[in-house]
């Protein structure tokens, strides 16, 4: 019955030494903030556009 495990984890190793889900999960939330962060800081390149002149009032 040892050998068979010996065989088995011959065959499969990357079972045991694959990453947690939460870390993967933390990983992808962490590129999703870089990607958020990098989006919000093109935005504010953007030329802003001209500002409207305020109406003119009546004289009385």
């Amino acid at each position: 019955m040892d050998s068979l495990h010996d065989v088995m984890r011959s065959i499969r190793p990357e079972t045991k030494a694959g990453k947690d889900h939460l870390s993967v999960f933390r990983e992808f939330l962490a590129h999703l903030d870089q990607l958020q962060r990098k989006a919000q800081a093109v935005k504010t390149r953007v030329k802003p556009s001209a500002r409207r002149k305020p109406p003119r009032r009546a004289k009385v």
